[in-house]
């Protein structure tokens, strides 16, 4: 048979790929090179921006229209609800002292945030509500207190004994009439004076969190939070998950996708994003951009070890034998 001009044997296809199911010195010379030509070859060849783009939106779309997504990331989300319900114990016995310990150190690390985005964060309805809140609710216990502390007593009881003791029946009907009304007045008293104040209290509390007296403070609660997380029960954590209803959550995440699919300014964005990438990286290659790191020579010989095992693992199918023939029949 011939081939782009070439002659083949039968012979010669059977050889190579028994060479190739033989052993790995022919296939991990292959992988080699494979390698080595992505290292070598410059980016910009290798990531074309206005091809990529237009295929992540038609790879998007697809998916956003196709009826079977939405069943799928169902049955995704039921799967694993039913795989947690055998889980128990916390999430501590899980993390590796390895991993929190840095990550703890991470957050613990001092930083002080800027001001105007606390404060943007912070100066919404839901927190003025919740101020509010617990501010009224304060001052309005507070304010039950130190009312006066007489005995109860029937408006209109018949009083008996001397003077005093119709005195201090006298008070006690005063005391019962006046006292609801002064209740009354002291907690919308009250309401007004922290809807005056709730803005002081977010300007004081955005300042104490921006302050650089409180960042080691604000460290040590963002680390420690861990700590108190990890030891809540996988129990706990899986009706916090089901109160948030995962099955309506899903359709919602469905809805976002389309909603993003749709967009006509999104190929635009994915491909200025890739070309300003590809301009910073100019004619480098893969290897040029890596040099320094030390990520090649790391990851390089675990890299080459995978494809080398897929590629052993392809060759000794008939589906590549059968492929190679068709090639050169």
């Amino acid at each position: 048979m011939k081939h782009s001009g070439v002659d083949y044997d039968m012979s010669e296809i059977e050889t190579l790929v028994e060479r190739l199911r033989g052993g790995d010195e022919a296939l991990s010379g292959l992988v080699e090179r494979l390698v080595d030509d992505l290292l070598s070859r410059p980016v910009t060849e290798m990531v074309e921006p206005d091809w990529i783009a237009q295929r992540f939106v038609e790879g998007l779309r697809a998916t956003a229209q196709d009826e079977h997504t939405e069943s799928w990331l169902h049955a995704q989300v039921k799967g694993a609800l039913q795989r947690s319900e055998s889980e128990t114990g916390s999430l501590s016995t899980r993390l590796p002292q390895e991993l929190s310990r840095p990550l703890k150190q991470l957050l613990r690390r001092p930083y002080t945030p800027n001001a105007t985005i606390v404060r943007s964060l912070l100066d919404h309805e839901a927190m003025r509500d919740l101020i509010r809140t617990v501010l009224v609710q304060i001052l309005t216990d507070f304010g039950k207190s130190i009312r006066p502390a007489l005995p109860d007593a029937p408006l209109g009881g018949r009083r008996r004994g001397g003077k005093l003791s119709q005195l201090v029946g006298a008070a006690q009907e005063v005391a019962s009439v006046v006292g609801a009304q002064v209740e009354e007045r002291t907690e919308a008293k009250v309401r007004e004076f922290v809807d005056d104040a709730i803005s002081k209290s977010l300007e004081i509390s955005v300042a104490q969190l921006c302050s650089e007296s409180f960042s080691d403070s604000f460290g040590r609660w963002r680390a420690d939070s861990v700590d108190v997380l990890l030891e809540v029960p996988v129990e706990t954590w899986q009706g916090e998950i089901e109160s948030l209803e995962p099955e309506a959550l899903v359709g919602e995440i469905v809805e976002l996708i389309r909603g993003l699919a749709a967009w006509d300014g999104l190929a635009g964005l994915v491909e200025s994003l890739l070309s300003t990438a590809m301009e910073e990286v100019g004619d480098a290659s893969l290897r040029d951009f890596l040099a320094g790191s030390g990520i090649e020579e790391d990851w390089r010989p675990q890299v080459e070890e995978i494809l080398l095992q897929r590629a052993r693992d392809f060759v000794a199918t008939d589906v590549f034998s059968d492929w190679i023939r068709s090639v050169v029949d």
